[in-house]
């Protein structure tokens, strides 16, 4: 359990029908409220920066074959240096 100093209280609002879900996955899971929605958020900030990760790699796809100064070692690849 973290100490509370490092924790900030949170309060939200959500649909009922979605706080009667989250009962019965934190019933099922055997954790506490705060425990599901910090899990909740940490699942939702990976995925964004999932996301984000992919859609820079996605953007710089055409960058990296057609610039040859990053393209410039590529033959190398695979090569046993030692």
């Amino acid at each position: 359990m973290q100490n509370s100093s490092d924790v900030d209280r949170v309060t939200i609002s959500i649909p009922h029908s979605l706080a009667l879900q989250s009962e019965i996955v934190r019933s099922e899971l055997n954790i506490s409220r705060s425990e599901l929605f910090r899990l909740a958020m940490e699942r939702f900030i990976q995925e964004q920066n999932n996301y984000r990760l992919a859609t820079i790699a996605a953007e710089m796809v055409e960058e990296y074959q057609t610039n040859r100064a990053l393209t410039s070692f590529t033959a190398l690849d695979g090569e046993n240096f030692v």
